[in-house]
């Protein structure tokens, strides 16, 4: 007598055949997941660090207003000029300096005992600023009026021959003078960055000045600084204890 019902009969190769299958396709779904989480993971942490990124520029901005505002308001009593955008300071020749020479006279040398505390002053006495100074530069610059050479060698001896004096056993002494030491450096560019044009005498006396320019620390620095500061920490050096 037959069966009623008879089933197919399925085969040992068959069913191995259609367990890979399965296999392989919940092996890629999770592989799929794995990399879309990665993606998440890594679109996660760069928003963050845009976010940021645009908190530390928020930051800067507000402290370069700050300084630029009480830069102005030193113009008057220091006879500089103050870029507006950019804070740099243009100190004319004959404030500083006179013509074609690079030793300070005894005038020069008493505008930078006046100046100089009271410039580092302005970066460096608030916390909240002074953490976003990466750099003060001291510049020199020249007119066109002889060679290329010649002018860089002016321009570096003015630059050099400030940092050199404030530096000296002659200089008095003032708050944040170490700090400024970190973060000083001097730097000569001839004729090729003037502010007017050359050609007229007034243009070639505005060329004439040392300028000091302050820039911040980019976000590379700040977030390297910013894991120093977490694993010097006297917390971060304890041991964990459970």
């Amino acid at each position: 007598m037959k069966p009623l019902f008879s089933q197919p009969i399925i085969s040992n190769d068959e069913n191995i055949f259609s367990l890979s299958i399965s296999d392989l396709m919940t092996a890629l779904l999770l592989v799929f997941i794995l990399i879309l989480s990665g993606i998440s993971l890594k679109l996660a942490k760069q928003q963050e660090e845009n976010r940021e990124r645009l908190d530390m520029i928020s930051v800067q901005e507000e402290a370069k207003r700050r300084i630029i505002a009480q830069l102005k308001g030193e113009m008057d009593q220091f006879d500089i000029e103050v870029d507006p955008k950019t804070g740099a300071i243009r100190i004319k020749e004959g404030v500083l300096y006179e013509f074609g020479r690079s030793e300070l006279n005894e005038k020069d040398k008493r505008f930078l005992n006046k100046f100089i505390p009271r410039y580092a002053e302005i970066l460096f006495a608030k916390k909240e600023i002074r953490e976003q100074i990466g750099q003060v530069i001291i510049e020199g610059h020249t007119d066109n009026i002889g060679a290329y050479l010649y002018n860089m060698k002016l321009s570096m001896d003015r630059a050099y021959n400030v940092v050199h004096y404030v530096y000296s056993e002659e200089f008095v002494d003032f708050n944040y003078k170490n700090i400024l030491r970190k973060k000083l450096s001097a730097d000569g560019r001839s004729f090729v960055n003037p502010i007017s044009a050359n050609d007229t005498k007034e243009g070639r006396r505005r060329n004439r000045r040392v300028e000091f320019k302050f820039s911040f620390k980019d976000w590379t620095i700040l977030q390297n600084e910013q894991f120093n500061n977490w694993s010097n920490n006297e917390y971060s050096k304890k041991p964990a204890q459970f």
